[in-house]
This record gives structure tokens, sequence and C-alpha cells, in this order.
């Protein structure tokens, strides 16, 4: 259930500040060339980012989680983020690809795809952490009262 509300969590926070970034304001804008609106990308990054954090970032995080689980036993903070930006950044090249149809391109052309990834899977770690963060505190919350 946290990884689910962590997903849906992360492509509506991925979509805002991906409107954010992308949103150019009306004084910088040039004529006669069209500006998606901060609505419209936002949108538009929920439709894609939302199958690809369902499809891909949803059974990654799980074998991530499970690969730590074998290994440490706990899930270490620093392990599980490098892991996590890793696999981001291998989602957002392969999306790349996938979008462009096998055109990689220039260096600085693939630079943006791998930070969005990074982005995306941080946020979707992050948030995940404080869910299960707040959820836990809630039941110990609730343990402590009926005592």
């Amino acid at each position: 259930m946290n990884r689910f509300l962590a997903l849906a969590g992360s492509v509506i926070l991925f979509a805002i500040f991906f409107s954010i970034y992308s949103y150019v304001p009306e004084a910088q804008r040039e004529p006669n060339v069209y500006y998606f609106g901060f609505i419209e990308t936002f949108v538009f990054v929920i439709v894609y980012s939302g199958p690809v954090y369902l499809i891909a970032g949803l059974p990654v995080s799980l074998l991530i989680d499970q690969l730590l689980k074998k290994v440490k036993g706990r899930l270490p903070y620093l392990p599980r983020m490098t892991m996590y930006s890793i696999a981001g950044i291998i989602i957002g090249f392969l999306f790349h690809i996938l979008m462009t149809k096998n055109h990689i391109g220039s260096l600085s052309f693939v630079i943006g795809p791998l930070i969005y990834g990074f982005t995306a899977a941080n946020i979707f770690l992050h948030l995940l952490l404080l869910i299960s963060w707040y959820r836990k505190k809630g039941n110990c919350k609730q343990g402590n009262d009926n005592s």
C-alpha cells in the first residue's frame, strides 16, 4: 500500500517539478511560437510518467528492496538511495531511447532524460520513506494509546 501511495504522489510531484522547470514566462516567449502552459505540461507529464513509474519503477523498487534485504537484512539509506538513483538513470535512458526511436544523439541531448530519471527515482524513494515513517509512527501512537 505504501508503494502505491508513493507512486501516485511521485507522479504528481514529478509533474509539478517538471512543469515548473519547463514553464516559460510570457515576457520571455518568442513571438509566433507555441509554448505549453503549466497545466498542459502537467497533464502531459502525468500521462507519460505515470506508466513509467508503474511499469518500470514499481517492479524495480521491489527488486532493489529485496536485494538489499538479502544482503544487509535491513535497508540502509545510502545503498538504497544509490541503487534507486542508478535505476532511475537507467530507466530514464531507456525511456529516452524508446521515445527517440533508438536515436541517442549527443551527450547533451541525453543528459536531460538521465537527470529526469534520477529525480523521479529519488522523489519516489523519499516519498516512500516519508510515507513508511509516517504510517509506522501512526501505528506506534495507536499502540501506545491502547496500552
